[in-house]
C-alpha cells in the first residue's frame, strides 16, 4: 500500500466534510439568528440543506467510485476509500450527530466558555498602549 495513501485521504475528506459541516451550520445559525429555537433552528436548518448536502455527496461519490476502473491500485484504493467515507460522512456525521449533538447542546451551542470573554470583540475590550510607550517619547516631550 502507498504510505501516502491514508494521509491524502484523510486531508481531502477532512476538507470536505467541513464544507458541509459549515453549510449545514450557517443555515441553521441563520434560523436562529431569527429568532427560532435551538430545535427548530436545528430541523429547519437540516431540511434546507439536506438536499444540497445529499447531491453533493451523490455527486462526490460517483465521481470517486469511477476510480476505481482504472488500473492503478492506489487508486482503486482511493476510490473505495473516498467513496465510503463520504457516504458515511453526509449520512451518519451531518445527518444524526451534527443535529443532535446542537439540540443537546441547546441554549450553549451558540454561546462561548467562560474563560473565552477575553477574545477581541467579546467581554472587555483591551485598551490601546499609551503613545510614549509605542514612541519611546514621553507625552509631554516633543520629537
Amino acid at each position: 500500500m502507498a504510505g501516502w495513501l491514508p494521509l491524502f485521504m484523510f486531508v481531502v475528506l477532512f476538507g470536505l466534510s467541513m464544507d458541509y459541516h459549515i453549510f449545514i451550520l450557517s443555515r441553521i445559525r441563520e434560523r436562529r439568528l431569527a429568532g427560532a429555537s435551538t430545535r427548530e433552528a436545528v430541523v429547519g436548518g437540516i431540511a434546507v440543506s439536506a438536499g444540497v448536502v445529499t447531491s453533493a455527496a451523490v455527486i462526490m461519490t460517483a465521481v470517486f467510485t469511477i476510480f476505481i476502473t482504472l488500473s492503478a491500485i492506489e487508486n482503486k484504493m482511493m476510490g473505495v476509500g473516498m467513496a465510503v467515507a463520504i457516504l458515511i460522512d453526509a449520512t451518519i456525521v451531518r445527518g444524526v450527530l451534527l443535529p443532535a449533538a446542537v439540540a443537546m447542546l441547546g441554549e450553549r451551542a451558540w454561546t462561548l466558555p467562560g474563560r473565552s470573554n477575553r477574545l477581541p470583540g467579546k467581554g472587555e475590550q483591551p485598551q490601546p498602549a499609551p503613545v510614549a510607550a509605542t514612541t519611546g517619547v514621553h507625552a509631554d516631550q516633543s520629537p
